[in-house]
């Protein structure tokens, strides 16, 4: 388990982190590595997304605190961050020939296709509003490249925009669930399914009275 950033007691005085932690189970034991400069991990509502031999890549999230600058707030770089908890030396920011997204946090990221990570809804980093679950970005993690896609969504436009919702890419390696979520007013209880396919959400019904919940694992 690599922990990385996150909303701490006593917020850093800068963009940096110096270190990153891992939990090695079968030892039972913390761990700490350094990471390499100018990797602006100190941030909270970031997602982390798992690929192999120790590498994350990290995209999104917002300061812990704020910092201004000519009475403006600096926003944080909209770079993925691949990071290497076997050589984290090779840590970096990954730059990128196309146009990166708008910075956003508390979103989801899913690895399909092995090498493909779908990025799901969020909260805009500049206005705070939910954003809407038609507005898919992907990255490639051999080519480095960002494309958006235009989902289609189910009737009565759902899923409705949202953050803070829970996902899991189902067995057949191309369908993304969500659960649940929150858009600053309201908390969901709706499950629905992309197909990475065609780009199509369906809403599932459920007879189930299952409370709402954001923020849910």
């Amino acid at each position: 388990m690599i922990i990385v950033g996150g909303l701490m007691p006593t917020n850093s005085t800068t963009d940096e982190a110096d270190v990153a932690y891992s939990y090695d189970c079968d030892l039972g034991r913390w761990n700490t590595f350094s990471l390499p400069p100018k990797n602006y991990l100190n941030r909270q509502g970031a997602f982390a997304t798992i690929v192999t031999d120790g590498v994350a890549y990290i995209w999104g999230g917002k300061r812990s605190r704020v910092q201004k600058f000519n009475n403006t707030v600096e926003q944080l770089p909209s770079s993925m961050y691949r990071l290497d908890s076997l050589y984290p030396a090779n840590s970096t920011l990954l730059q990128s020939s196309s146009l990166s997204p708008p910075l956003r946090y508390s979103h989801t990221q899913t690895l399909v296709n092995q090498n493909v990570i779908v990025i799901l809804g969020g909260f805009d980093g500049s206005t705070g509003s939910p954003i809407s679950m038609q507005d898919i970005w992907t990255f490639n993690t051999l080519t480095h490249h960002w494309t958006q896609v235009m989902a289609t969504l189910d009737k009565e436009n759902k899923p409705a925009n949202r953050s803070s919702h829970s996902e899991v890419l189902m067995s057949d390696g191309v369908s993304i669930l969500i659960y649940g979520g929150y858009d600053g007013y309201h908390v969901f209880n709706d499950v629905a399914v992309l197909d990475t396919r065609t780009w199509t959400w369906t809403v599932k019904n459920t007879n189930a009275a299952v409370q709402g919940r954001a923020d849910v694992s």
